[in-house]
């Protein structure tokens, strides 16, 4: 793996909690819990995939919790490690730096599934998912699916506050999305681009399959999260073999 691995966010790790700032990650660390619950997982250590700047795993060890955290980019860990993020590692989706059967509950969020490009690596993803979740465990997986985008898909963003100025342009060609994120903080202007797949629904359910993973519910994220970004948003609820 390289030191910067291509996809994996690298300067807009400086900007990213502040762009969002007013995520609400209690009540995603709540979902994904009562999710689990509602397998009958009785959860003691989770594993968040993907976990960014490690706003959810803090908040699910606020909760008394074993947590680790793992991601592909290092700048994003050590704005994570600033927060005393519980153990993080650098890590890939599709070879998770964890052994077998250590999670009750495995979490991958903020559609970073969709930044595997192609369907085997979703599926690799799934199945290391699977492996390092106990038998008896939940895996909980937000990915960004085509129908979000055709049910009120936002054409950019944009923030202006506390000196950072951001414009966030999406274009969709296809299954494709193209991120491009311009902004400037403290005077320094950055550019940064990235590309995500969408899978539709039934798709997805292959693949999900494919993994050896059961899928066992979908959970809308609206309305239980009011917000209305929250809206198109589910989360994937799957269980491991066995």
């Amino acid at each position: 793996m390289s030191a910067v691995p291509p996809g994996a966010y690298r300067r807009y790790a400086d900007v990213y909690d502040l762009v969002w700032r007013a995520a609400p990650y209690d009540r995603f660390a709540e979902l994904c819990l009562e999710a689990a619950a509602g397998q009958g997982t009785a959860v003691r250590r989770v594993l968040v995939g993907a976990c960014g700047t490690g706003s959810a795993a803090v908040e699910l060890a606020t909760r008394g919790l074993e947590v680790a955290g793992f991601d592909l980019s290092p700048a994003m860990l050590r704005v994570a490690a600033d927060k005393r993020a519980p153990l993080l590692a650098v890590g890939d989706l599709r070879a998770i730096p964890v052994r077998d059967g250590w999670a009750d509950l495995v979490t991958v969020l903020n559609a970073s599934l969709n930044y595997l490009l192609d369907p085997a690596e979703v599926v690799a993803a799934l199945a290391e998912l699977g492996r390092v979740t106990t038998t008896g465990g939940t895996v909980v997986v937000e990915p960004l699916s085509s129908r979000f985008v055709h049910e009120g898909w936002e054409p950019g963003r944009h923030v202006d506050r506390e000196g950072l100025r951001l414009d966030a342009t999406y274009e969709v060609d296809g299954d494709l999305v193209t991120e491009r994120l311009r902004w400037t903080a403290g005077g320094v202007a950055e550019v940064e681009t990235y590309r995500q797949r969408l899978y539709g629904d039934e798709e997805l359910e292959a693949l999900v399959a494919a993994s050896g993973l059961r899928l066992v519910e979908r959970r809308p994220m609206w309305p239980a999260i009011a917000d209305e970004p929250a809206r198109g948003r589910t989360l994937w609820v799957a269980r491991p073999p066995g």
